[in-house]
């Protein structure tokens, strides 16, 4: 095994480190896209669809990303139903006074795969972004 001179020992560190921190936000970031298209995806097939009408709300939710690398956020919303949406998510009480029950289906998505990314997040900073 070749010996390396301390002087020549921290540049190899921070190549190493910086190898690794690029592969990780790139695993990481990739992780954030997959999952943002999987709740996308479960929205667009489990919220509730109307029969007296063709634009349904699961069809107005789109997906769009701001920043890039660490700073990267994605938002999932409804384009043009967005005023009703928390009224089917959580319940209301009609102006007849009957109660409409909650009808959920963003919540359940959000929670059936962000603890997934979590995890798949923990696995790629062990591995340092390879195949988590």
């Amino acid at each position: 095994m070749e010996s390396l001179k301390l002087e020549a020992l921290t540049p190899e560190i921070e190549t190493a480190v910086k190898s690794y921190s690029e592969d990780v936000e790139l695993a990481i970031v990739a992780t954030l896209e997959k999952t943002a298209d999987q709740i996308l995806e479960y929205i667009k097939e489990n919220a509730p669809r109307s029969s007296f009408n063709h634009e349904h709300l699961g069809d107005s939710f789109i997906k769009e990303s701001y920043g890039s690398g660490v700073n990267k956020t994605i938002v999932i919303y409804s384009k043009s139903k967005g005023h009703i949406v928390h009224l089917i998510e959580l319940g209301f009480k009609h102006r007849s006074g009957k109660m409409i029950p909650a009808r959920p289906f963003m919540r359940p998505a959000y929670d059936e795969f962000s603890p997934k990314m979590l995890e798949e997040i923990k696995k790629i900073i062990e591995r340092g972004g390879g195949n988590a």
